[in-house]
């Protein structure tokens, strides 16, 4: 896993990060027509969502030699012609903080691809996000403390629109709370389904059940909400429920409704690390499973991240986001 910090302007921040990446050997993929085609319908929808990341982009292509239009359009297709990853999410108060725990399903081969950024551009939010693509986010804390995460779920056909790396991104760069996170996702023009499961410190939490024509507010029970890769009350037939899905959401709600009050760091971890049902999921079958696991508090920001499965890898702190918060406040 890659540990980036991104600062400054955003046309500078994505060149110098891909300065660096091509340094070291990457060459950007070769980009499908078919994928070209989509990009180039998408892109002025981008443009108008959200504008700075257009930047980042052109600075990211021109930094790792590539286009504008080969980069857009890899990231924005991403999800539309083929399955994104699976993912298990949950928050809980327990009468004190909010603690969050995410594992991120994907293909195997995609570990070596996935990355936990220190971000701090300028006149947003600082945050820590986490992606398996260079520019995107599927998941991320910033410093108010609001958490965002998101699970695939199964669409029909091909619309235009954004994916959820834009969506993230958003909500984490400007966003303070939970409410102010669901009303960006009620105006998002989502070309894919997912679940954004949302929290932050003051107990708020919610999953935004998104589709490319709709939006669901699912809010939370007793204290604590969860989602794995369905819609409440959508019929999953065996051929989406590959990943285990229902079995995941089960467990999770099993162990949240005995461990709600008692909810800590540690037996956050343990329940991300359980195999039995899939929360750590291992599908050899499919060269499928959890590449990272996040557990974190809300409330003083302390991030831990287990760079692999986490019945394996242990999970370990990560201390960017706070450090950096420390030294604006003392002036440094």
């Amino acid at each position: 896993m890659y540990h980036p910090r991104l600062k400054g302007e955003f046309y500078e921040a994505g060149k110098h990060y891909a300065e660096i990446l091509y340094k070291n050997g990457f060459r950007f993929p070769v980009v499908s027509k078919e994928k070209l085609e989509y990009g180039k319908e998408c892109d002025p929808i981008l443009l108008q969502f959200y504008p700075e990341i257009v930047e980042e982009i052109n600075g990211f292509a021109e930094g790792c030699h590539s286009t504008y239009e080969e980069v857009s359009s890899f990231i924005l297709s991403i999800g539309v012609f083929q399955p994104a990853g699976q993912c298990s999410i949950f928050a809980a108060f327990n009468g004190n903080e909010v603690i969050v725990g995410r594992n991120y399903d994907m293909l195997f081969d995609l570990k070596k691809y996935t990355e936990a950024t220190l971000v701090t551009f300028k006149g947003k939010n600082r945050y820590i996000g986490h992606s398996d693509c260079f520019i995107g986010k599927v998941d991320g804390i910033n410093e108010h403390g609001l958490f965002v995460g998101i699970t695939s779920v199964p669409h029909d056909g091909i619309k235009l629109g954004l994916n959820f790396y834009f969506g993230v991104r958003y909500i984490l760069e400007n966003c303070k709370s939970v409410e102010e996170g669901i009303e960006v996702l009620k105006r998002f023009p989502s070309s894919v389904s997912n679940n954004y499961l949302l929290a932050d410190p003051t107990g708020s939490m919610a999953v935004v059940e998104v589709t490319s024509d709709n939006y669901n507010v699912r809010l939370p029970v007793n204290d604590y909400i969860h989602c794995t890769n369905h819609h409440q009350g959508q019929p999953l037939t065996k051929q989406w429920n590959w990943s285990k899905s229902i079995d995941r959401y089960e467990t999770l709600e099993k162990s949240l409704e005995n461990n709600v009050k008692n909810m800590t760091h540690t037996l956050a971890q343990s329940i991300m690390s359980e195999t039995k049902g899939h929360v750590c999921l291992h599908l050899k079958e499919h060269n499928f499973g959890t590449l990272f696991s996040v557990v974190a508090s809300l409330n003083d920001l302390s991030i831990s991240r287990a760079e692999g499965q986490p019945n394996k890898a242990k999970y370990i702190q990560d201390n960017r986001l706070q450090d950096v918060i420390r030294k604006v406040k003392i002036g440094k």
